[in-house]
């Protein structure tokens, strides 16, 4: 009886498939006719209907638009991520920098752990690295922005839980660098 049902299932779909039109007036006349089959024949008559409409049709101007629109709206509630202007710096590259600025590389480090408080650093300063790393300012101002991540990797058999570490000022960085009193004023002016 099961091989019998599967065959009259087969042949009523392979019926409705050969329809000249798959309109709701032909499905109904099927669901009346059929209704023990009413899930199948709805599937292919989706399955019929989404293939009658060709891939490259064009769609109407009021679609395109609420297309733009939930797309936009999409976008703007996504959280903008910030580029990294520090990924691609290599050891050397990131030597060169230091050399370029006037600063020791554990300054570099300093800002891309963002372990330095963007407030307390010269503007003209922030432009010149901005320029050494290839970046624009607006790049390296939104890296710098958010606060440090949590260096879980570090966390390894840690008593509680890790916390990312607090942002220093620029002038703290420098001082713990080793740079000298004369060299922190001149990095520290905004004439740079």
């Amino acid at each position: 009886m099961t091989d019998q049902r599967i065959t009259q299932l087969e042949d009523v779909l392979d019926a409705f498939a050969m329809e000249e039109t798959h309109a709701k007036a032909t499905l109904d006349r099927y669901l009346t006719a059929y209704p023990q089959f009413a899930g199948d024949l709805i599937d292919l008559s989706r399955e019929l209907l989404r293939a009658d409409v060709p891939a490259d049709a064009e769609l109407a101007p009021g679609d395109a638009a609420k297309i733009d629109a939930a797309w936009a709206r999409h976008k703007a509630a996504r959280p903008q991520q910030a580029i990294d202007p520090f990924a691609a710096l290599s050891p050397t590259r990131s030597r060169e920098v230091a050399l370029e600025l006037g600063v020791p590389r554990q300054v570099i480090a300093a800002f891309r752990e963002r372990r330095i408080e963007l407030a307390s650093v010269p503007g003209a300063f922030v432009q010149r690295l901005a320029r050494a790393l290839a970046a624009s300012f607006d790049d390296l101002v939104a890296w710098m922005t958010p606060p440090p991540a949590n260096a879980l990797a570090r966390s390894y058999r840690a008593n509680g839980q890790p916390n990312a570490p607090a942002q220093v000022s620029f002038e703290r960085i420098l001082i713990d660098a080793g740079v000298s009193e004369d060299d922190r004023a001149r990095l520290l002016s905004d004439g740079n």
